[in-house]
């Protein structure tokens, strides 16, 4: 079974929002459920089939949740000495393109992710998360603060210079 892996404050917010979800949502689906069934014929009851697809979507979430979390490793944000500040689980890394744009990226899980690697990089400038399976984690893990590294992006060969690595 592959790792799931989250930082801690992404860990703790899908434990509340599992929580939420079981000890909050789910009861109050079940009791809609259960009005609607005694409003009688079901079978054009949109009430009873509205609260059936929430309990069933909840029921998914949760499910989800659980199967992320049951195979965890927390990401460690471990303070390191300046003399050995290379990129790792956790890093906020300022990195600057070849055509000059500079980038902000943070390194988190698979879940924790801004959007799209691709798109992303096309319209913000600001801090984006990256997750531990895109192709930048892969060319600047373990590198430090102006190493050059080289990368496949949009099938070009891309040059990336590491500006500064805070961990």
């Amino acid at each position: 079974m592959k790792k799931n892996y989250l930082t801690k404050e992404w860990y703790e917010q899908l434990i509340a929002e599992l929580n939420e979800l079981k000890k909050v949502k789910l009861p109050s689906i079940l009791e809609r459920l259960g009005e609607a069934k005694a409003m009688g014929d079901l079978s054009e009851n949109f009430e009873y089939k509205s609260a059936l697809e929430d309990k069933d979507f909840t029921n998914s979430r949760i499910s989800e949740i659980e199967t992320l979390i049951d195979d965890v490793e927390i990401i460690k944000e471990e303070k390191k000495s300046k003399s050995d500040k290379e990129v790792d689980y956790g890093s906020k890394v300022t990195i600057q393109m070849e055509d000059d744009d500079i980038y902000n990226v943070t390194i988190v899980g698979t879940w924790e992710t801004t959007m799209d690697f691709d798109k992303t990089f096309k319209t913000t400038k600001d801090s984006i998360k990256i997750s531990l399976e895109s192709p930048i984690w892969l060319a600047i893990k373990w590198k430090k603060a102006w190493d050059t590294v080289k990368m496949r992006l949009n099938n070009e060969r891309k040059e990336i210079r590491i500006l500064d690595v805070k961990n």
